[in-house]
């Protein structure tokens, strides 16, 4: 029998795909701010997996082309997302803010 643990595990590793297979789509439609999304989610959620390393790319990415359109302000609306997505984490089984909020 599985165990909550390795369910749990399964889930993840199935979010995390599931999240950077959309992310991708979205940008390679060229739809910026809806690949945001599923990459901040992975970002913040799942910072272990072997998905975060490539969502991380994927918003460097994304950043560059706002940055290369002259849309600096765009571009670091990304960065900052990105660091509060980075910071964000749980804590006993609650979300916590990144200012250490619980929700």
């Amino acid at each position: 029998m599985m165990t909550t643990e390795e369910l749990a595990a399964i889930i993840a590793r199935a979010a995390s795909a599931a999240l950077l297979r959309i992310g991708r789509i979205y940008q390679e439609q060229g739809l910026f701010h809806h690949a945001l999304t599923p990459y901040l989610k992975i970002v913040a959620c799942y910072p272990e997996s072997q998905e975060a390393p490539v969502a991380v790319d994927g918003l460097m990415a994304i950043a560059g082309a706002f940055e290369g359109k002259r849309h600096f302000h765009t571009a670091m609306s990304v960065y900052d997302r990105m660091e509060r997505a980075a910071r964000f984490h749980r804590w006993n089984g609650h979300q916590l803010t990144p200012e250490g909020d619980i929700l």
